[in-house]
């Protein structure tokens, strides 16, 4: 076992200049250790290591299919279809993957476009309602926001003609419209 006293200075490498052992170290971390401080330590671990590749890194060409760029890439990339998030960004929202292009399309299979489209006023319709019964469910009183829905008296598929009718319809939660609708 070597004694503190018995440890002769060391040379840094990085910064040529000698270091001792540090009041709290022990002979064996003093031994071991390479470099005077943290800041000559990065320096050394990190130049050795500058722009080299693990040994049995095998790179593979990957083509963004939005912009085009070629990048050599680990084999674990090499199936993205991107170069980046940014190219993926700008190939969704430049819409050329809506409608037929889109990898869901089922041939225009849906019929209904929503109320809020298909009957100009909808929106009118439902907010006068909500007015009217001021702005609370008519059967329980609820008056929580984003909770309440218009409901038609008559419903739309037996009269269209009421479909945007003050008169036909009522102000309720979500809970009291399933029991209307529901039981």
């Amino acid at each position: 076992m070597t004694k503190r006293e018995d440890l002769s200075p060391k040379i840094c490498p990085i910064c040529n200049t000698a270091f001792i052992i540090k009041p709290k170290e022990k002979p064996s971390q003093f031994l071991r250790r390479k470099y005077c401080g943290n800041p000559c330590k990065m320096k050394g671990v990190t130049n050795g290591n500058r722009g080299k590749k693990a040994h049995n890194n095998q790179q593979m060409p990957r083509t963004c299919i939005w912009c085009g760029k070629t990048k050599m890439v680990a084999p674990a990339y090499s199936d993205r279809k991107y170069c980046d998030v940014k190219c993926m960004q700008r190939h969704y929202a430049s819409g050329i993957q809506r409608g037929e292009n889109h990898w869901h399309w089922m041939g225009g299979i849906t019929e209904d476009k929503g109320r809020d489209s298909l009957y100009p006023g909808y929106k009118e319709w439902r907010r006068e309602v909500y007015g009217r019964d001021g702005f609370k469910c008519v059967n329980c009183g609820c008056n929580k926001s984003g909770s309440l829905q218009a409901h038609h008296i008559v419903p739309v598929c037996v009269n269209k003609s009421l479909l945007l009718d003050i008169d036909n319809g009522l102000t309720l939660c979500i809970d009291c419209h399933k029991k209307v609708h529901y039981g």
